[in-house]
């Protein structure tokens, strides 16, 4: 069964600062939604990367690595054992993509400190990256969190897809609209809204003009 989420509304119930939901799970990424007002003590996560994505409002990301400031629609990976605090005056609403769980699989890839400017924090604006795309339906990535792909497209009409869906994967609507199709289901999403489709899904995918996507995906 498909099941629609509307970042919005999942923002709306939550009503303390830094508060969190999760919404969904994307192979073994959790995406969040969570308040930012205020700002949050110095830490890190030895065994995962974390990607902030802002929803609604603008938030500050210092880090070891520097600090950048984020609008709606623009993202930015803290890599796994890099001291960071994220921070707003006003209320922002913020995905956060994280790896769920710590298996035995990732031992061995922790990292227990970051050597001071030794990288910088890479802001990502998804509405300028969908803008330089030529063609339509053309996933190009622009992040990577663990194993799992984030990336933008744009196109209207039928899009090309994998029958059944290779791998788990979460669409994302930037703008505009879609409409996925399943053998027992049928959903309608707009801007702000997103599902995951399940590995091995059978699923049509099709948007009106204008739409961009997001798509996450292992």
């Amino acid at each position: 069964m498909l099941k629609k989420i509307n970042v919005s509304e999942s923002a709306a119930k939550l009503n303390k600062p830094f508060a969190m939901m999760n919404v969904a799970l994307v192979g073994d990424i959790v995406v969040s939604v969570y308040i930012c007002q205020g700002i949050l003590h110095w830490h890190r996560h030895l065994d995962s990367d974390e990607l902030f994505w802002v929803y609604k409002g603008t938030i500050s990301l210092e880090s070891e690595w520097g600090k950048v400031r984020l609008r709606p629609g623009e993202l930015a990976i803290v890599p796994k054992g890099v001291g960071h605090r994220s921070g707003s005056g006003l209320r922002a609403s913020v995905m956060l993509l994280r790896c769920g769980y710590i298996s035995e699989r990732k031992n061995g890839r922790h990292r227990l400190y970051a050597i001071a400017d030794e990288a910088k924090l890479k802001p990502v604006n998804l509405q300028k990256v969908v803008e330089t795309l030529i063609s339509p339906f053309q996933f190009q990535t622009v992040a990577q969190i663990e194993d799992t792909n984030v990336q933008v497209a744009w196109g209207e009409g039928a899009w090309p897809v994998e029958i059944p869906a290779a791998r788990d994967r979460m669409f994302f609507i930037l703008s505009g609209a879609a409409t996925v199709r399943t053998p027992n289901n049928m959903l309608h999403l707009h801007m702000g809204e997103l599902t995951v489709l399940s590995k091995g899904m059978v699923y049509r995918l099709s948007t009106t003009k204008g739409t961009a996507l997001v798509r996450v995906t292992v």
